[in-house]
């Protein structure tokens, strides 16, 4: 620990921001691991050590919202972008926590400000579509669809895109995910991708029992190390619950 004089008086000199950043490290590191619980249990830490260190309130924000803390993730990001305002325009994992808070007019403005950081992703303009299909249905929501040219990441993110628009059929999604010769690593990415996004277009239209069914399948037969991963699982976990 290091000392700064003032006056006679001797006091820590950023004690906290270190012992923070410390804590926010083993956090991370669980986090990594798949230890969410006690990887948020540093990351309060973290925060009570710290409490204007952003990504703290970044980490503590995703763990909550992979535990099914949704208000408490919203919160966290909330004060995250406070503390840091140049996060807010690409913060799309807070659009997705929105979605899940149910205040998807504030989810179609966080997806617009995302796409307009990532203007090629497909996966903002479907979650800026989701959210604002509950806002002003979803025909006026495809007729206000963002504009994707071409994902990198190929053909099948591009015909998931026409499904939301309706210019494709799930089984066209299905599909694909199947053609082509590729390793078993890169089919596995897109059967999840492919059953997932099928899943929440059922949701979009009002299928439930559609939805949850290949949802499920995504996540328990195709299991990937990516984000959309754990808010399937979120999914699963809020939408059986209701």
């Amino acid at each position: 620990m290091r000392w700064m004089a003032m006056g006679w008086l001797m006091i820590p000199a950023l004690a906290g921001a270190d012992d923070a950043r410390t804590l926010l490290s083993r956090a991370r590191a669980l986090h990594e691991a798949g230890k969410y619980a006690e990887a948020l249990k540093e990351a309060n830490a973290a925060v009570q050590a710290n409490p204007k260190l952003p990504e703290a309130y970044d980490l503590r924000g995703m763990l909550h919202f992979k535990l099914g803390n949704i208000q408490e993730s919203l919160a966290d990001f909330d004060e995250q972008i406070r503390l840091d305002p140049k996060s807010a325009a690409a913060h799309w994992r807070r659009g997705l926590t929105l979605y899940y808070a149910e205040k998807f007019a504030d989810g179609v403005a966080q997806f617009v400000t995302s796409d307009q950081a990532e203007p090629e992703d497909v996966e903002n303009a479907i979650w800026h579509f989701l959210c604002n299909a509950r806002v002003v249905g979803i025909e006026k929501a495809r007729a206000e669809f963002l504009k994707v040219k071409e994902d990198p990441r190929g053909e099948l993110m591009m015909r998931i895109y026409d499904l939301f628009r309706g210019q494709a059929k799930p089984d066209d999604v299905l599909t694909l995910a199947e053609a082509g010769d590729l390793g078993p690593g890169e089919r596995q990415v897109r059967r999840f991708y492919a059953n997932y996004y099928v899943g929440m277009y059922y949701e979009a239209v009002g299928e439930k029992e559609k939805s949850l069914a290949l949802i499920q399948k995504a996540v328990e037969k195709y299991p990937v190390r990516h984000y959309m991963m754990d808010v399937g699982k979120v999914h699963l976990k809020l939408r059986k619950g209701m």
